[in-house]
């Protein structure tokens, strides 16, 4: 056998030079190290490829000339980049490789975008994302990430919002209305393609899929209401405001994506914060990036909810805590939120009468806090709704499970710890013998549907998402898709006990009093009337509540 400095040309060689080079240019970006690694690395791709040549090794040949164009990118020598890119997609092609397409297909995107060839930037980009979804779980092998999870969006999310930014430029530029309305929706759906692929990513299912089944067109559904779709960029923020009369308007803040991650963040771990009124600034400033600039417009059309598509860290926000310098949003319009335009079936609540079935606990268990508020809160839910109640020892999973697979319950309550993780399989709502998973609710829930009988409404009154974990809110934001419940009302803190039962008894007193009312009214309805109370003025006791979902 030879000695390794003198193997043989095989795949194995050709893929160790590869990766050899690799490990040279990532030296080379992260330290600055000087030319020689630079020059290293294109030594190794370029015997990489002289190998792959002479065994006829296509997948090899791809890899290092992909790579050597990705260093003739950083000399802004961008038609050589280009150039060689090309060759490696072909071979991509050849061997079928999406895996390998996916990356070439994106970077020729960058690459033209670079060369001011808009047009054929924005076909390479939606070939990407052609190749992504048979992939997509594949993505850690290629990238070698331990935990890819925790970065599809840095993986694939670029690519998206690269294909809306050009799709948002072309619209500058067009004159016929009409294909202006079209491209931007075209820009919007680039994004809503990316909200799907992440939900499928988080909850490992295709609980997406399933629902874009029953889609309504939602942009035209409600006379009072506006769809507030924000795609923050590198260079500012684009809003696409759907209008009741179909039409979407445009805006565009100087906010940049950064500076709305940094704001939201800190905005966020502020409102929780009882002691401090230092979320003030962060709730005008957010306000003069995001509402603002709307207020003309939204007048204008007489809309009195506001539905928000949130992204990235305002994912983390409850957005009716913006202030205009004098009010809370939450005091000029029902707030909404939904995980995306074509992620919900949305209908008003059935004119039927609702059945409520009602879970809690109150005692401390599995090391958890108790929450003595709950039986108040069970109380006042049965003066209301009547129904059975499970609390404490009688809220375990066998009862639910029991329940659900008898009787078809409108309106589901939890009144338990809950937790929202970046895992979707630590994300849980604990019972008293144990804790009920995603997929276990899912079980449980989604079979209402098949008998035509959903679950109109799923409350969780006690959870709790990490500020800033953008991760985790997916599984919030997507609680209503993944549990087959057209509505979730949820809490993105863990909410004071006392003021709990106060909140949650007004909004089922206003869905079960007021004829025709919506629940995104009716949510603004109790927690104007707790943010009026001296004592409860802070957000931390009013705001978390958050509509998810079907807002009528």
């Amino acid at each position: 056998m030879s000695k390794s400095g003198s193997l043989g040309d095989s795949h194995e060689k050709a893929i160790a030079l590869v990766g050899a080079g690799k490990i040279f240019q990532e030296i080379f970006v992260q330290q600055g190290a000087g030319d020689p690694l630079r020059m290293k690395a294109f030594t190794a791709y370029r015997q990489a490829d002289g190998i792959a040549q002479k065994i006829g090794d296509l997948r090899a040949r791809s890899y290092a000339l992909g790579y050597e164009a990705q260093l003739y990118e950083m000399e802004q020598n961008f038609t050589a980049a280009l150039a060689l890119t090309r060759e490696a997609v072909l071979l991509a092609q050849d061997v079928k490789s999406p895996d390998i397409l996916f990356v070439w297909e994106a970077q020729s995107g960058r690459l033209l975008t670079e060369l001011h060839q808009p047009d054929a930037a924005i076909g390479a980009y939606q070939s990407a994302i052609a190749c992504l979804q048979p992939i997509r779980h594949d993505l850690s092998l290629h990238y070698g990430n331990v935990d890819y999870h925790s970065s599809f969006r840095e993986v694939a999310g670029p690519i998206f919002f690269s294909l809306a930014d050009l799709l948002l430029q072309r619209a500058d530029k067009l004159e016929d209305e009409k294909a202006v309305q079209a491209t931007l929706a075209e820009a919007r759906d680039s994004i809503e393609d990316l909200k799907s692929a992440e939900l499928e990513d988080y909850f490992q299912d295709d609980c997406a899929n399933l629902l874009r089944a029953k889609i309504t067109k939602v942009d035209t559904i409600s006379p009072t209401s506006a769809i507030i779709y924000i795609i923050p960029l590198a260079t500012h923020t684009e809003i696409l405001v759907s209008m009741p009369s179909g039409k979407i308007e445009r805006v565009k803040s100087a906010a940049t994506a950064d500076q709305i991650e940094e704001t939201a963040t800190k905005f966020r771990l502020n409102l929780e914060d009882r002691s401090t009124d230092e979320y003030l600034d962060q709730a005008t400033q957010l306000y003069d990036w995001l509402i603002r600039p709307l207020r003309g417009l939204l007048e204008g059309a007489k809309i009195d909810t506001l539905v928000f598509v949130p992204d990235g860290g305002l994912l983390t926000v409850p957005m009716s805590t913006l202030n205009d310098g004098q009010h809370f949003l939450i005091e000029q319009y029902a707030v909404a939120t939904i995980p995306g335009m074509t992620l919900l079936e949305p209908k008003p609540i059935s004119a039927r009468p609702a059945a409520m079935i009602i879970n809690g606990l109150s005692d401390s268990v599995q090391g958890f806090a108790p929450l003595p508020h709950v039986p108040d809160e069970v109380r006042e839910l049965k003066t209301i709704y009547g129904g059975p109640a499970y609390v404490n020892r009688d809220f375990i999973k066998a009862a639910m499970v029991k329940e659900f697979a008898t009787d078809a319950y409108s309106i589901v309550h939890v009144a338990s710890h809950g937790h929202f993780d970046s895992d979707s399989k630590k994300t849980f709502v604990l019972t008293y013998d144990g804790k009920l998973t995603l997929d276990e609710l899912e079980q449980m829930i989604r079979p209402s549907q098949i008998r035509d009988n959903p679950v109109e409404l799923l409350t969780l009154s006690a959870c709790q998402t990490a500020a800033g974990d953008d991760r985790a809110a997916l599984g919030l934001a997507g609680i209503a898709v993944k549990s087959g419940a057209r509505c979730a009302l949820a809490t993105l803190w863990f909410v004071n006990d006392e003021t709990s039962p106060m909140v949650v008894g007004d909004f089922y007193k206003a869905l079960h009093d007021t004829p025709g009312i919506s629940k995104a009214k009716a949510l603004q309805d109790a927690q104007i009337k707790l943010l009026s109370d001296p004592r409860y003025g802070h957000p931390c006791y009013w705001a978390p509540y958050l509509i998810i979902g079907n807002w009528l």
